[in-house]
């Protein structure tokens, strides 16, 4: 090789360098899933280079791509996957280039050649990374970020706070959710190899991710990803805060496997603070194994992945606040004390990667997850009386892509099958007991939770880029459109078990017995509704358009705008039932109302689908000097999402499946009015679903309501952003100020109004109209699109590529976030509108959040990693009523205990084992979370009363636990 090509080499693999440490900001093509090559061929003296032939080669795949340079001799890989590729000029590798999600890397070459026209030498003239897009803020998250960090629970998103403006939030029930600034989790979106993993009917933002300790995909498969904090490009729907794409790893042409197993337990951790008695016993355990190669060497390849999750968390059944004021009878004795709730969960991922010829890839897969849950007990309730919860994420995805000289295109077929699926543990009659003053002693037999909801169906989406036009300047368009059919369904049936409550103390206090039960309920199916359930198709069209436009070698606009569309019939074709609209229209009390009860009335002609999400996406990157080591990056972006169809389908599922109950004369504590039409005598005959079937009341076909607005409202997010990356020899670093606002998120409002049309008795500022219901039928809720954001933020970035034994990623933000009601409360029942509430400081969102990360070498194959993240004090609200039930008002507290520290340490130690197969290796690793066990309080006394007032409660658990060891083992070949 002569000494230019491997000076060229050795440029290259400072680009792989720059890749790493994100170099640069102008931006790349837009690209959810893949990464870019562009660049320049031009010569010294003569006619510019056309019709050249430069070749890209998967290092790993053996996958080959070749394009000519245009009259200006530009060329242009679109749509690489992340990886290693050596470039090529004839049969000459030029060099080799490391690239990325969603990255450009920009090479231009100079050639020499001889009077024949074959090659002499190249030269380049310029290498640089594009990381980002525009006024696109965020991080990417590297193999070797997600190898070496320490971790407790394979969920890869878990690293995606190493984004400014993003926190990975752990329930002390294990659940973990993702939250962008101060929006709700329901309002961020997962791409996975360019497929949106929207949840459309929950509020988990991704399937699978709502009231779950589980992990929504196998970690090992997961090549990399990018979180994307704000302001994304026009291929981006669906989301209105934080965006995550994520590629897959695919097969390569060796063999390649790994297997683990991780393992911690009660003895491995400190106690938390309700546990002064004792730990309890605990055990979490993964495993899994990933095998991947060749099918047919640089043509075909495989790839398999398991991972499995079992998590035994004993839970106390000490009985409710009633179980000491009687003596219990042995057989009620031996169901208090410790149960197991278990937690297990198999995911499995297999893909095939087909290099069909140069111009036509073929990629499909297939993700299948299950899990199941016992919960649900645990207090009052025994595990009898518990939760059966499972969930099930079946997806498929089938990608056709064809490359041309000049354009690209992609298409995709898509299936999805996702339930969500508590029901009860004991398929019984559920027995409540209960002291004479009503106090909990127990709960037993069968729980009352039964629901099922989910979606599934199928989608088609193609992507067209069409490449290297030019007039005034380089321009790259991308547009597509995408097409979804897809059924919605939620069965909501409580109680699903009958319920009767016996007061234990009928025959005298401090004395058990079970004479008759005092009051049933159940669940009852309206004659000619579903019962509880509600389906509907659901039909998504949109369509994108981006112009990436290089105006000059230093300016780049990103230019592009997305319109979505939306039909589901549930609610445009609903009808108001013709009874309890005429109701409404005679009910006196809302004369005066603040609103117009025929703007919620529908005859199934009211209502259109919402046509105007437009929503324009601009971008710009300015490089300020000749040695490109600082660029000016800003944007401006709206982005729509939508409305979660669990809150959507109340209004037709209320009225199909109701709560009827009924009281027995003969208790002495519970007395009830046998003139009333829901008392009766006591019989042994309705303690069986037959015997109750029988009795009638208004309350079977009559009860509360909910109604939508016949002009619903989609909410969304204007983003705007202006920021600074500067590279520093290793160092990158990247201070940005943004602002975002979102608008018309989702409400319920009490429709219930006074006498005088009021929702507050005249003089008082509390005392919600609970009384005060439609007549006849009861509460009245109503929607509303009025909730509201705004964050303005300060966020900056300092990293260090692990190199020369080491390396540091830093991610701090400033956020000063306000919200017109807590952003986890769809139902705002206590004023009579949204903005009574007033804007007030966003509850869960510090002032200040800092996440360190570092990696260090050690001798001997000894592998440090650590991160530690500190956020200052949080806002949680109350309600005061100090002044009187009728002088309550909503206060907001910050409380000394509530800021987070939190430091995770690990070690990992390779032996090379050689003699089973060259390579492999043996590995074992040592992870402890909460070094300096700290203890992160998330439930707090607030009760202002109190003299503990803003103290945290130390009879619950902490967020993420006290300190924890896990330990690992794996082998790798």
């Amino acid at each position: 090789m002569g000494k230019r090509q491997a000076q060229f080499k050795n440029n290259l693999l400072a680009v792989a360098v720059a890749a790493v440490i994100g170099v640069g900001g102008v931006p790349a093509m837009a690209q959810v899933e893949s990464a870019t090559v562009q660049g320049q061929l031009q010569r010294q003296v003569g006619e510019l280079p056309a019709g050249v032939a430069i070749t890209a080669v998967d290092i790993d795949r053996g996958y080959t791509k070749t394009v000519k340079t245009g009259e200006d001799g530009s060329f242009i890989f679109a749509g690489l996957k992340p990886g290693s590729y050596d470039l090529k000029i004839g049969d000459q590798v030029v060099g080799r280039v490391e690239l990325r999600v969603g990255q450009k890397a920009i090479v231009d070459l100079n050639l020499q050649s001889q009077d024949d026209g074959t090659l002499e030498q190249v030269t380049v003239t310029g290498a640089r990374v594009e990381q980002f897009s525009g006024g696109e803020v965020g991080t990417n998250i590297t193999p070797e970020m997600m190898e070496r960090l320490p971790q407790n629970n394979r969920n890869f998103l878990a690293f995606a706070d190493l984004a400014p403006g993003v926190q990975v939030e752990t329930a002390s029930n294990g659940n973990v959710s993702l939250r962008g600034g101060a929006q709700h989790q329901r309002n961020i979106n997962v791409f996975l190899d360019g497929v949106s993993q929207k949840d459309y009917v929950l509020k988990g933002g991704v399937t699978g991710q709502d009231s779950s300790q589980g992990n929504p995909f196998p970690q090992n498969a997961i090549g990399e990803y990018k979180v994307i904090t704000q302001n994304y490009k026009a291929e981006f729907d669906q989301v209105g805060s934080t965006a995550i794409t994520a590629v897959t790893r695919s097969g390569t042409n060796e063999f390649q496997g790994d297997v683990f197993f991780d393992y911690t337990d009660e003895g491995l951790r400190e106690a938390e603070p309700n546990e002064r008695d004792g730990k309890t016993e605990s055990l979490t355990e993964h495993s899994g194994f990933l095998f991947s190669g060749p099918i047919i060497e640089d043509k075909l390849h495989f790839l398999l992945s398991y991972e499995g999750k079992d998590i035994a968390t004993p839970i106390d059944i000490p009985g409710g606040s009633g179980v000491d004021l009687v003596e219990l009878p042995s057989e009620y004795q031996g169901l208090l004390g410790r149960e197991s709730s278990t937690f297990e969960e198999d995911l499995i991922f297999g893909k095939i990667d087909w290099h069909v010829n140069e111009n036509q890839e073929v990629q499909a897969s297939l993700k299948l997850r299950d899990e199941s849950d016992v919960t649900g007990f645990g207090g009052a309730n025994t595990i009898s009386y518990g939760v059966n919860r499972e969930v099930k994420d079946h997806r498929l995805n089938v990608k056709h892509t064809y490359y041309a000289d000049d354009w690209q295109n992609e298409f995709r077929l898509t299936y999805e099958e996702a339930s969500w699926n508590p029901r009860p543990y004991n398929d019984d009659l559920g027995t409540r007991l209960e002291t004479g003053s009503r106090q909990s002693i127990l709960n037993l037999g069968g729980g009352q939770n039964f629901q099922d909801k989910g979606q599934k169906g199928w989608g088609l989406k193609n992507d067209f880029t069409w490449l290297a036009l030019a007039w005034n300047g380089s321009h790259v368009i991308k547009g597509g459109i995408k097409f979804k059919k897809v059924e919605l369904n939620t069965i909501q049936q409580l109680p699903y078990n009958p319920q009767y409550f016996y007061n234990v103390e009928f025959n005298g206090a401090g004395e058990f017995d079970l004479v008759q039960p005092y009051k049933v309920e159940w669940g009852v199916q309206i004659p000619g509704t579903a019962g509880g359930a509600v389906n509907t198709d659901n039909t998504q069209l949109g369509f994108y358009i981006q112009d990436d436009w290089d105006v000059t070698d230093s300016l780049t606009l990103n230019i592009g705008v997305r319109w979505d569309y939306e039909e589901t019939p549930a609610y445009k074709d609903f009808v108001t039932p013709e009874e309890y609209a005429d109701a409404l229209r005679g009910w006196a009390n809302l004369d005066n109302a603040n609103y117009d009860i025929e703007d919620y009335i529908s005859t199934g002609k009211e209502r259109e689908y919402f046509t105007g999400a437009w929503q324009p996406r601009l971008g710009f990157t300015y490089i300020m000097d000749e040695e490109q080591n600082h660029t000016l990056f800003g944007g401006y972006g709206r982005s729509y999402d939508r409305n979660q169809f669990d809150f959507v389908q109340l209004e037709s599922m209320k009225g199909s499946f109701e709560r009827a109950s009924y009281l027995f004369a003969g208790d002495p504590d519970n007395p009830c009015d046998t003139s009333a039409a829901n008392c009766v005598d006591w019989d042994p005959a309705y303690l069986t679903r037959e015997g109750l079937g029988g009795l009638t009341t208004n309350t079977e076909v009559r009860g509360e309501r909910f109604l939508l607005n016949n002009e619903l409202k989609m909410p969304y997010s204007d983003q705007m952003s202006v920021g600074l990356r500067s590279s520093l020899g290793e160092w990158s670093t990247e201070i940005s100020a943004s602002y975002i606002e979102s608008n018309d998120g989702f409400q319920w409002l009490l429709g219930n109004r006074r006498e005088n049309g009021e929702f507050l008795a005249d003089g008082t500022k509390w005392g919600q109209p609970w009384a005060y219901g439609v007549p006849g039928w009861g509460n009245l809720l109503i929607s509303s699109n009025d909730g509201q954001t705004r964050s303005k933020n300060v966020y900056m970035k300092l990293s260090r590529p692990h190199i020369d034994n080491w390396g540091v990623n830093v991610a701090y933000t400033f956020s000063d976030a306000e919200e017109n009601r807590t952003y986890s409360e769809v139902f705002a029942l206590d004023y009579e509108t949204v903005d009574d509430y007033g804007w007030n400081k966003s509850v869960g969102v510090p002032d200040h959040r800092i996440v360190f990360t570092g990696t260090y070498d050690l001798p001997w194959d000894i592998f440090l990693s650590g991160k530690y993240t500190w956020a200052s004090e949080k806002v949680v609200q109350y309600l005061d009523c100090t002044g009187g039930n009728t002088e309550c008002f909503f206060g907001r507290l910050e409380p000394d205990t509530s800021d987070y520290q939190r430091f995770d340490l690990s070690l990992m130690k390779e032996f090379a084992s050689e003699y089973f197969t060259e390579g492999s290796r043996f590995r074992i690793r040592l992870d402890v979370q909460n070094l300096f066990n700290h203890s992160n309080f998330q439930n707090f006394v607030l009760n202002p009363a109190a003299e503990d007032f803003g103290d945290p409660q130390d009879n619950t658990a902490t967020s993420g636990g006290r300190r924890q060891l896990k330990l690992s083992a794996g082998y790798s070949f």
